[in-house]
């Protein structure tokens, strides 16, 4: 394919057409080809046909033909890329020409790429330059990145939101005592000079940040960006980040990597508003603060709210998560460490310490482990039917130091026999999926309950997560338990953590 739209080229028969299509199969080759390999096989080393039409009078052709030499990746065409991008008036093909350049090996040129970035940096943006200004700045950046950014504000007075479980706030902010905290819609909003102590707790999602002076902007974005940054968040961000090992270049000049995410339900509303808001950012910062939609370091996010204003939130993305690093290993149905976690501490009441605890759909562990970190147990025994889950949750429940007091079966629950009984059943009830219909699921609560009354002993209690509450209801008694408590945890979900109990 790609060598007739080669030679349909060399013999000057609808060169920009067939030039179209060599970068577009390039571009996206079929599966299992090698298209790339074979126009390389084709030109020998011959780039001749390249170099002539970098100096085509079109425009749209010298920027196909920048793009065609990026894929290809042959450092022997550095010179005439750099010649082409120098010499090229037309601004909306510079970003291709960078972008070439910096696939196939750009040192010989970094201090003139260099000279160029700072030239932009210092260029009056318009309308009718932006988009051209923005997308060169954006490969050049590419080139001149940062170190390893890393968090650097954890004794910072900050204003944060822990993201809970809506029902639940309570059991993050009982943990939050010492510090101002109040209810905020989706979890608790607190003050702290002393990050480090609450980044702990284990019943929150997500932490965000609240920017100092501005809490909500417009919904038109050119407008939120310019609110934004006179409010200080260019500054507001760099005090929170460092360049890891470099300290000294952090008083000189550096970037920091965003994304812009708008939280609706209109995907495309969500789309325009973070492309446009970005690239003005972008202007108004002098793309110190630079958008990245992969490899970002800070994530700026917008949430709706009903008087038509825009709350603003950052969430720092370099600041790392600790607190699940023994969960290695994941299946799809896996529950979120933060939801057993919170499910742990609602039941902690009824968690004794010397019990010897039965996980009958174990999965990669996190239940078990939640619960060892909950209230430490005498023993655990984790079930599973799936093999390769019994597999993973070896390998979590070793990093979570709980594997040397548990014993896992790869078994179905229901041959399971023991020679002792069980102070506590722990689980996350399997759900309707594509492999699973409602009757399935039935069944197995009915053979739940019927097994637990087996395996139980005397005043045992069983920590049940469950998304089909009318089964509880409608089989627990055959367990020989009553139900003590029922907590609903998302009416969305339709899931519930209940006690019971002998």
């Amino acid at each position: 394919m790609v060598k007739d739209f080669y030679y349909n080229i060399v013999n000057g028969l609808d060169v920009k057409e067939n030039l179209l299509s060599l970068k577009e199969t390039l571009k996206t080759p079929i599966k299992g080809s090698r298209e790339r390999d074979a126009l390389l096989l084709i030109l020998s080393g011959d780039y001749s046909v390249f170099a002539e039409l970098l100096k085509n009078e079109d425009p749209k052709i010298r920027k196909n033909t920048a793009i065609v030499l990026g894929i290809l990746g042959v450092q022997d065409n550095i010179d005439i890329l750099y010649e082409a991008y120098t010499t090229d008036t037309v601004m909306y093909n510079k970003a291709s020409y960078v972008e070439a350049m910096r696939k196939i090996g750009y040192e010989k040129y970094k201090d003139n790429l260099k000279a160029r970035f700072d030239e932009l940096k210092n260029m009056p943006v318009d309308d009718e330059n932006r988009k051209h200004v923005i997308d060169e700045m954006k490969q050049l950046i590419k080139i001149f990145g940062n170190g390893k950014l890393t968090f650097n504000g954890f004794s910072l007075e900050n204003e944060c939101i822990f993201t809970t479980n809506r029902n639940y706030k309570n059991v993050t902010a009982d943990q939050l005592k010492k510090y101002p905290h109040k209810d905020f819609p989706s979890g608790i909003i607190f003050k702290t000079k002393s990050l480090e102590d609450v980044i702990h707790i284990r019943t929150y999602d997500e932490l965000l940040f609240v920017p100092q002076g501005i809490r909500v902007v417009s919904t038109d974005p050119k407008t939120a960006a310019k609110e934004l940054f006179d409010a200080g968040i260019k500054e507001y961000i760099f005090k929170r980040v460092l360049i890891k090992g470099d300290e000294a270049e952090q008083k000189s000049s550096y970037r920091v990597n965003f994304r812009t995410e708008l939280r609706t339900k209109d995907k495309q509303k969500a789309a325009d508003f973070a492309k446009k808001f970005s690239g003005e950012l972008e202007v108004l910062t002098n793309w110190e603060l630079s958008n990245s939609v992969s490899d970002y370091d800070v994530e700026i996010r917008f949430v709706e709210n009903s008087s038509d204003k825009l709350i603003v939130l950052i969430k720092f993305c370099i600041l790392k998560d600790d607190r699940f690093t023994y969960r290695r290993e994941t299946i799809a149905s896996t529950i979120k460490p933060y939801v057993a976690a919170t499910l742990m501490q609602l039941a902690k009441p009824y968690l004794k310490g010397n019990a010897t605890v039965l996980d009958p759909f174990c999965g990669v562990g996190t239940m078990l482990a939640e619960r060892e970190l909950a209230v430490n147990a005498k023993r655990y025994y984790g079930i599973d039917i799936f093999g390769e889950a019994v597999k993973k949750a070896e390998v979590n429940l070793k990093s979570a130091g709980v594997l040397k007091k548990t014993d896992l079966v790869n078994k179905d629950f229901f041959e399971f026999k023991s020679s002792h009984l069980f102070d506590e059943i722990i689980t996350d009830m399997p759900f309707v999926t594509d492999q699973k219909s409602l009757f399935d699921i039935e069944k197995i609560y009915e053979a739940f309950f019927d097994k637990a009354d087996e395996l139980l002993d005397k005043k045992a209690v069983i920590i049940m997560y469950s998304r089909n509450p009318e089964f509880v209801k409608e089989y627990y008694h055959l367990s020989n338990c009553e139900i003590k408590e029922k907590f609903e945890i998302s009416k969305k979900d339709n899931s519930y953590l209940f006690i019971l109990v002998r």
